[in-house]
């Protein structure tokens, strides 16, 4: 149950188009591509007309049996006569503004295809962990939307998610939590809601208290809100990343502080969680190089967790490492971090027996760590 969408050539960094993958699996086919073989059995099509060349429009309309079957919606400018003019000569379509606000796109589209995330979660999930699965993938999908229109972060969303979230992994455990979020379709996401679980339960194990693992839980979900403005082609991408799609991965923190600061809804704790989890205890992290007396408990408990998560998830382009060699590793990262609070963290992971369960394949897209 996925959509295609269709460019011609990279999508045009200021279509909206970008942020659909967030809502939907969704593949990307280059218009002089489209085939029975590319569109495969897509349910929605969805065509970017900025920048289309003569030859790609030609090309799609030579092909246009292949995705005439389905829905099809063409982003235009009505104030563009040239496109407006290309997508009625292409068949039967839906034109939709393309400064249409992305929650009503979402909501176009969600109206064509019956995708629903929660029916790709294992039925041995319980009914615990699934509705707090469900709840947290909810407050995802409200913070793309906020960081992309720059509407208000659903406060209320994002903390009765986290409660739901602690809760469910005090009656149901870590297993349950991992094999729910490692079936979404987000890479991005499946990252978050594993960082804020993992958090969570290490917050429980260190005995702060119940206010404090909530807040560790809405960081999490929040952590990587920078990475709504780095383009998908480079978060899901399969292969190494270049020197400049590195140091792009790598301003996510600087975008996330860009994002928040205005937001003064959301929690000072919170923030700092999103900004400064790349920090290290010796000043050799980023974006600013802070050292120890600067970062907080919370900061370096969402850093241990971030790096564990990273090591240990699977990705098209690397394989996850077992527990106990991602347990090494974040020891010898010796004094970037809080070494009694690995120790604590490294008894917790081994005693509760996380073993392979963080290693299970999930959703191959998603650049884990920035």
């Amino acid at each position: 149950m996925e959509i295609v969408l269709i460019s011609d050539g990279p999508l045009p960094l200021d279509s909206p188009v970008r942020k659909l993958p967030f809502f939907f699996p969704a593949r990307l086919v280059d218009m002089a591509k489209v085939s029975k073989r590319t569109v495969g059995a897509a349910q929605v099509a969805v065509v970017e007309l900025l920048d289309a060349t003569d030859a790609g429009l030609t090309a799609l309309k030579n092909s246009w049996d292949t995705i005439a079957e389905i829905p099809v919606f063409c982003l235009v400018s009505r104030k563009n006569r040239r496109e407006v003019i290309q997508a009625s000569a292409l068949g039967k379509t839906e034109p939709l503004e393309r400064d249409t606000p992305l929650s009503l796109l979402v909501r176009t589209i969600k109206s064509k295809v019956g995708f629903d995330p929660m029916a790709t979660v294992p039925r041995s999930v319980p009914s615990k962990t699934l509705e707090a699965y469900r709840k947290g993938n909810a407050f995802l999908e409200s913070m793309v939307l906020s960081a992309t229109d720059g509407s208000n972060i659903q406060i209320n969303l994002m903390n009765e998610s986290a409660k739901e979230i602690l809760a469910a992994l005090s009656l149901d455990g870590i297993g349950p939590w991992m094999e729910a979020v490692q079936s979404h379709h987000s890479g991005t996401y499946c990252h978050s809601l594993m960082v804020c679980g993992i958090a969570g339960l290490f917050a429980r194990h260190l005995g702060w208290k119940e206010a404090d693992c909530v807040e560790v839980i809405a960081g999490g979900l929040l952590h990587d809100i920078g990475k709504m403005r780095i383009p998908l082609t480079i978060l899901d991408k399969a292969d190494k990343l270049t020197p400049e799609e590195r140091a792009i991965i790598d301003k996510h923190p600087q975008f996330g502080r860009e994002i928040l600061k205005p937001r003064l809804e959301v929690a000072i704790d919170i923030k700092k969680m999103a900004i400064q989890h790349h920090e290290f205890l010796d000043g050799s992290g980023y974006p600013d190089g802070l050292k120890a007396s600067r970062i907080s408990p919370k900061v370096r408990l969402m850093t241990i967790c971030d790096i564990f998560t990273a090591l240990t998830e699977t990705r098209a382009y690397k394989e996850g490492l077992p527990a106990r060699v991602a347990i090494d590793t974040l020891k010898q990262m010796g004094r970037k971090l809080d070494q009694d609070m690995v120790d604590q963290f490294a008894r917790m992971v081994l005693d509760r027996g996380f073993g392979e369960v963080s290693r299970a394949t999930g959703p191959v897209g998603g650049r884990a760590a920035g």
